[in-house]
């Protein structure tokens, strides 16, 4: 049994390679906009796809994953993906060396195990315009809740937390 976790744009103006029409001339306002108009948060789903062979996951996988927004939109893991409840989400700490550290929402992807998501969080995500990111704080929480299950800086176990508040 082979698991593959896809973020899956919401819409045809998310899906990689969609392009606007120009904006016609007789729109005056700064506000039109031919791209999707979903809260941000929402233009990408989590979808969980099982399959019998690895052949068959590694298709799903690598004909989706890094098409999309970042190189690494989701994860193929070897094994059934445990019942909601059991599963994990990464929680990160967001915010600049300018501004105060807060909370950041959860992650939409689930994953399996606490050391999949730890080594997700951990690995380096390409951006199409050539910028690279690793979170470096960030705390894992059960998929239904926001509590504490490991943390890379000694949040201790266990403890709620909400997103928007300091970190």
């Amino acid at each position: 049994m082979f698991t593959v976790c896809i973020l899956e744009p919401c819409c045809e103006k998310t899906e990689p390679g969609y392009e606007p029409i120009p904006k016609p001339y007789y729109v005056r306002t700064p506000s039109w906009s031919n791209s999707c108009n979903h809260p941000r948060r929402e233009q990408h789903k989590a979808t969980l796809t099982s399959y019998e062979t690895r052949a068959a996951a590694d298709e799903e996988y690598y004909g989706k994953a890094g098409s999309g927004r970042y190189t690494t939109d989701g994860w193929l893991f070897e094994g059934a993906m445990p019942p909601e409840g059991d599963r994990f989400r990464i929680m990160p700490i967001v915010g600049t060396l300018n501004t105060h550290y807060e909370y950041g929402r959860p992650v939409e992807i689930p994953f399996p195990s606490i050391e999949m998501a730890r080594a997700y969080a951990e690995e380096w995500h390409e951006y199409p315009d050539g910028r690279r990111r690793k979170q470096i704080l960030f705390n894992i929480i059960g998929d239904q809740d926001t509590r504490v299950r490991w943390s890379s800086y000694n949040i201790a176990t266990g403890r709620e937390l909400t997103p928007g508040d300091w970190a």
